[in-house]
């Protein structure tokens, strides 16, 4: 399962006892979601009179069962394929192969007496009156429905049970921001905080992919921000981008100020370093005596001081006894030296800048081509902040060009920088000019060679065109592909920074005459280039949302599924509009996934996570597809209007149809949980 084996193999993890407990909790989980839709359907059509023959969840293919038993007409059991679920009803069957015979056995139980004598009457006196076909197409409808409802039902229940537990939420602050993204193109930065958005206000981090998946990409969706130091608020309006497959504005989810216990031992970076070591439970509260109470104000204090030595003032809690007060521990932490490869690749053209910025001020516009600082070649891009620290304040003059007009020189003056820009925050990032706020493609072709590049003999004008981490020898995973397309250099050079020691690096290099290649090289520490965080890791920062009463919890979870039946509306219209990738859609395997990550953070977050499964489960039933339950309500809308039902030919052709469309999904879900066709 995602994220649960970090600490070990999945192997060591299956041995550890609470990891029994998690798997008991999903797979009940998931099955009860199954379960209460399939009960649904079986009690209305008893209800209704139908004779139910089979209540099965998972499938007996081929009569492979786990456990089965019978009581009164109707067997009950566990299929040996567990996706879904079933409840066999007399006259009716999903599988077009079968629907023919499965309607002649309903009819030819009636003249056979099978079944107690009675009365033959309703609208189709030719069925077996216990027969699903026999009802009315009111009572069909019902039955029908009755699965998406008890979906419905159960996800306010389960929603309501959540925050009557009390739900820890990510709080909606920013931690870091997306280069060139549509929240750093408004100016947002570390530590604002998202008060309201699309008029709700006290939003957590979870509403930001509501809001995002509900709303419109063309007209964007409206947010109040707020920034602590400054004590100011203001109202924008983010068209969100699409460009990693989703819509996003491209912000992180905040954080706090204590190192997890999970990671303590595991710091990457300088903070592995720190003397005495950091421990898990540690909450810095100081750095070099002045008070840090955010994340913002901590990296405030970093980033001035990135080669230097700093002393961390830490609040450290006692192993025992569990009572005791925390006690207070001065850490020291060393800089942490920039690894380089040696290799200045070649800046491309301006692909965003921030409103309220030097660049903004002074005209520099997306698309404009940086091609020189104060006369000189621009060098590399992904240092041109660390060396404008010394201008802060001074003007410095850019050469810009740009394919329709003639290059012109800007003037403009560097800001100090105390927030944290993420270049690594998806594939294609640009690298930000934060202290000009400027975002710049950066090609990886070349510019110059020194250091590491150069002894392994890469020179100017060669383009890199993928890139592997290289651990013990061997390349780790598929590694990162580099072209105009996919300008990743600076996603590259990022995750170097946060790799673990020793680690190496493999690239494919084009010469000029386009021969391809493998160069291996070991990054060189920097002497004047530093990585402002230091390795330093953090819990995530929450606020606990708890009901304050039965009908608070009620309200809540109503709100609750109503935005989770939304969110799955809103996805699968932007799955037709293309501004989701199909590839992010998720299967059984990374269900089960899913779920074990939630159920990990505690059983409220697993509640609410079976709350979205039930959502998704009603509306992706409901779709009007033959074979699902929408389809058979199209048809049974058909037959209200025309009274009489479609042709057994045409249901049959649409059926076969439904069925061939659900299998091929069926088949790109499990491709895609089980690697075959790449993720985004």
């Amino acid at each position: 399962m995602s994220g649960l084996f970090a600490a070990g193999t999945w192997l060591e993890w299956l041995a550890q006892p609470a990891s029994w407990s998690v798997i008991l909790q999903v797979a009940g989980g998931l099955g009860f979601v199954i379960f209460v839709h399939e009960l649904g359907h079986f009690l209305v059509a008893k209800a209704c009179g139908v004779k139910c023959e089979k209540f099965f969840l998972g499938f007996d293919v081929g009569g492979l069962k786990l456990l089965s038993f019978r009581w009164g007409e109707t067997e009950y059991g566990i299929g040996a394929l567990p996706l879904g679920g079933y409840v066999k009803m007399l006259g009716q069957d999903d599988n077009p192969a079968a629907a023919a015979a499965e309607a002649e056995r309903a009819r030819s139980s009636l003249a056979s007496g099978d079944l107690p004598a009675e009365p033959v009457s309703g609208p189709h006196p030719a069925w077996d009156p216990r027969s699903y076909p026999a009802q009315s197409v009111p009572k069909r409808m019902a039955i029908i429905s009755a699965g998406v409802i008890m979906n419905v039902i159960f996800a306010v229940i389960m929603a309501s049970w959540a925050f009557g537990l009390g739900v820890r939420e990510l709080t909606c602050t920013v931690s870091s921001v997306r280069s060139g993204g549509a929240a750093w193109r408004a100016g947002l930065r570390t530590g604002d905080e998202i008060v309201s958005i699309n008029g709700r206000r006290n939003p957590v981090f979870n509403d930001l992919k509501h809001g995002l998946t509900v709303g419109s990409v063309a007209r964007g969706t409206e947010f109040t921000v707020r920034r602590p130091g400054e004590d100011s608020t203001r109202t924008v309006v983010l068209k969100p981008d699409t460009d990693l497959g989703a819509p996003t504005i491209g912000v992180t989810s905040p954080v706090s100020l204590t190192v997890p216990a999970a990671v303590a031992d595991k710091l990457p970076g300088a903070a592995s370093r720190a003397q005495p070591p950091l421990q898990g439970g540690d909450t810095i509260t100081a750095v070099d005596g002045a008070t840090v109470a955010t994340y913002a104000e901590l990296i405030a204090a970093l980033s001035p001081a990135r080669d230097k030595t700093l002393t961390l003032t830490v609040e450290r809690k006692p192993v025992a006894p569990a009572a005791a007060a925390p006690v207070t521990v001065e850490i020291r932490l060393p800089p942490q030296c920039r690894l380089t490869t040696g290799l200045a690749m070649t800046a491309r053209d301006v692909k965003a800048v921030q409103e309220g910025s030097p660049a903004a001020a002074a005209g520099v516009r997306a698309g404009d081509r940086l091609l020189a600082i104060d006369g000189d070649p621009p060098g590399d891009p992904l240092t041109i902040d660390d060396r404008l620290r010394s201008r802060t304040g001074r003007t410095v003059a850019l050469t810009l060009g740009r394919d329709d007009a003639e290059d012109r020189v800007v003037e403009l003056t560097p800001r100090e920088v105390t927030w944290q820009d993420d270049d690594a925050a998806g594939a294609g990032s640009p690298a930000a000019v934060s202290s000009l706020g400027l975002a710049l493609t950066v090609d990886s072709i070349v510019a110059a060679a020194d250091g590491p590049a150069a002894a392994a003999g890469i020179v100017a004008g060669e383009r890199i065109v993928h890139a592997w981490f290289v651990e013990d020898g061997q390349p780790v995973g598929t590694g990162l592909h580099l072209t105009d397309q996919e300008p990743n250099w600076p996603v590259v050079m990022d995750l170097l920074q946060q790799s673990d020691p020793g680690t190496g690096l493999r690239f494919t290099v084009r010469a000029d005459g386009g021969e391809e290649r493998t160069v291996d090289m070991v990054p060189a520490e920097s002497q004047d280039l530093f990585v402002v965080d230091r390795g330093l890791i953090f819990e995530p920062l929450t606020t606990l949302v708890r009901a304050g009463s039965i009908g608070d919890a009620l309200g809540r979870g109503t709100r609750k599924t109503v935005e989770d039946l939304s969110l799955v509306y809103g996805f699968l219209g932007k799955l037709w509009t293309n501004d989701i990738d199909p590839r992010l859609v998720g299967g059984p395997i990374e269900i089960a996934k899913q779920a074990g990550r939630h159920a990990q953070e505690g059983f409220s977050r697993l509640l609410l996570f079976l709350t979205m499964l039930s959502a998704n489960l009603a509306v992706v039933n409901f779709l009007p597809i033959p074979v699902l339950d929408g389809g058979h309500m199209v048809f049974l809308a058909y037959e209200l209007v025309r009274g009489k039902p479609p042709s057994e030919g045409v249901v049959a052709v649409l059926s076969y149809l439904g069925l061939a469309l659900i299998l091929t999904l069926m088949l790109f879900v499990f491709g895609l949980d089980l690697g075959l066709i790449p993720r985004r």
